[in-house]
């Protein structure tokens, strides 16, 4: 079945030009110029994807988004604007936009975007893939949290699946019917981040045209998913620390506090406790996370998990890429169980992806995973190669490079940096 498209945009022009290309490529696509008449096609069909303008007559991209959302609170939207702004990019992923791509685009670009959202977990859903006994024993304990409403603490290295884990927290919990949000605490600067999470009020800063609402608020009664905890500023952790103790937050200018009723889920490939000893996490903010921690096993442990993972991270590349039947042959296999996987999970569906791009055939052999050879290799030279390979993949490109380990850009220089060191040894 077709990947069914809604696209809105007053430019007529633009609007038939992105349905042809998007046909093109396979795709079912309903267009509007009016959001009205997008309004009705979305109460009559089923949409697995929207895209939308920003900046429209009738009713601009932020109305629109918000009435979208209350028949689909999940659907992928992608908003188009030619207004790049770090305010209107801002505001369109604090009214949960899932992206957003600013004119001028290639059809290249927008066919990336669509593809990695219709992949995204909140737009299909995939449950938590897994028959070992270390993921089944995670399960259990991931129903016993999800039961209460107590701080959850994901810990475990990059790659993991953190986010899964966290949006299946709140799927299986009683506040399943509100918002899941989450953010990266190393994705914005600590004032970006902090007007983010808790607003502002009008004048707060310059450029503060209006009051804001943080994204804490947008969460009430919600799950809050905050990643990479352990790159929180000391200003930020004192704030996260007053929401944890009195269900509240206070924006950016005002002296009123706001209350709040959200569950938050915090993660973090750090040690805390080592990050708290020497003094750079702040103590009391640690025990209020550390209530209930829920460890992820790293995929070397889990290996019984390897063949279904692999199995499901091909189908799905073979579907979106539309590349046709793919089948790991047994040499193939053998090689992904042989392999120790700093990446996890992450590292195991770039190596599928890849595989099943270069495979020039319906079979992937071992020769198409591009994996070195099995040897005994400490963590530490495990994790090292694994930097380098993706630092040599991207071009030298510290950000994407950083984004796809899911590390913040200064923990990959340092990572550099010491592995620098060791070969000077």
């Amino acid at each position: 079945m077709k990947t069914k498209i809604l696209l809105l945009d007053d430019e007529e022009s633009l609007i038939k030009w992105l349905k042809y290309a998007l046909e093109q490529k396979g795709y079912s696509v309903v267009a509007a110029t009016d959001p009205r008449d997008a309004l009705a096609e979305i109460k009559n069909q089923q949409f697995d994807l929207v895209i939308s303008d920003i900046k429209m007559p009738e009713m601009d991209g932020f109305g629109f988004l918000k009435k979208v959302r209350t028949l689909y609170p999940n659907i992928p939207f992608i908003f188009i604007t030619a207004y790049g702004s770090m305010d209107s990019v801002i505001n369109a992923m604090r009214d949960r936009a899932s992206d957003y791509i600013l004119k001028p685009f290639s059809v290249e670009e927008l066919l990336l975007r669509i593809r990695s959202n219709i992949d995204k977990p909140e737009a299909t859903a995939p449950k938590i893939i897994g028959v070992s006994k270390q993921i089944n024993a995670t399960l259990r304990m991931l129903d016993k949290i999800a039961a209460t409403d107590t701080t959850v603490l994901l810990l475990g290295e990059s790659g993991t699946g953190k986010e899964l884990f966290a949006r299946e927290i709140h799927n299986r919990s009683k506040r399943a019917t509100h918002d899941f949000v989450t953010i990266s605490c190393a994705a914005l600067p600590e004032t970006l981040l902090e007007s983010e999470l808790f607003g502002y009020k009008r004048g707060a800063f310059t450029g503060a045209t209006g009051d804001k609402e943080g994204l804490f608020k947008s969460a009430n009664k919600g799950s809050f998913f905050l990643d990479e905890i352990g790159e929180a500023t000391p200003a930020i952790q004192v704030k996260i620390l007053r929401l944890l103790e009195e269900k509240e937050i206070v924006p950016l200018g005002s002296t009123k506090p706001v209350r709040v009723d959200v569950r938050l889920i915090a993660a973090t490939n750090k040690n805390l406790a080592k990050e708290m000893e020497e003094g750079r996490f702040r103590e009391d903010l640690y025990y209020r996370l550390n209530v209930i921690p829920l460890v992820l096993p790293p995929l070397r442990e889990r290996k019984d998990d390897i063949p279904v993972l692999a199995k499901f991270f091909l189908q799905r590349i073979c579907e979106s890429e539309k590349l046709g039947f793919r089948e790991l042959r047994k040499g193939a296999l053998n090689k992904l169980l042989q392999y120790d996987w700093p990446g996890n999970i992450r590292e195991l569906r770039h190596v599928i992806e890849r595989a099943a791009i270069l495979s020039d055939s319906e079979h992937i052999e071992r020769q198409h995973l591009g994996l070195p050879h099995a040897k005994r290799r400490s963590l530490t030279q495990l994790q090292s190669e694994e930097i380098e390979r993706v630092v040599q993949e991207y071009g030298g490109n510290m950000s994407e490079a950083a984004k796809i380990l899911g590390v913040s850009r200064a923990t990959l220089y340092r990572k550099l940096k010491q592995k620098g060191k060791r070969r000077k040894r």
